[in-house]
């Protein structure tokens, strides 16, 4: 992959996961065990393992869904626990393995619900779905 473009790298920061965990409740065995991982800005991460190895539990630590039991979560050497976590929810996407899209909308429109709801306008929302989708060689028409 070549490096971030101008306008990616505003919004592509590093991540850096270091030495997280979590465990639901006292005695349960941890859903993530001492995970540690960077992904440089501008790089795509893919998480791929068996059925309850700990994905999506991590996922949702990354974006405070979930509070980690242990460890921290760092996106530009700033840890997610410095930062209001509706704030972080809006500039962080990923993929669940779940289906996950509005099935009436297209593919453009599913990835423009959230800024549609922040106010943006159609010319924004437009130009932001069209490079997203550019990224993976999709049609927002779709």
């Amino acid at each position: 992959m070549d490096g971030p473009t101008t306008t990616q790298s505003a919004r592509a920061g590093k991540l850096e996961l270091r030495e997280l965990s979590k465990r639901y409740a006292p005695g349960d065995p941890l859903a993530v065990d001492s995970l540690s991982l960077t992904v440089p800005a501008g790089q795509v991460c893919v998480l791929v393992g068996p059925s309850g190895c700990g994905k999506t539990t991590a996922l949702k630590m990354v974006n405070r869904l979930i509070e980690p039991t242990d460890g921290d979560i760092l996106i530009d050497d700033r840890s997610v626990r410095d930062r209001p976590a509706a704030e972080l929810r809006r500039e962080i996407g990923y993929v669940i393995q779940e289906v996950g899209l509005l099935p009436h909308l297209t593919i453009g429109a599913n990835i423009t619900t959230v800024p549609r709801l922040l106010g943006w306008d159609r010319p924004r929302m437009r130009a932001r779905a069209t490079e997203l989708l550019g990224l993976i060689g999709l049609d927002p028409e779709r």
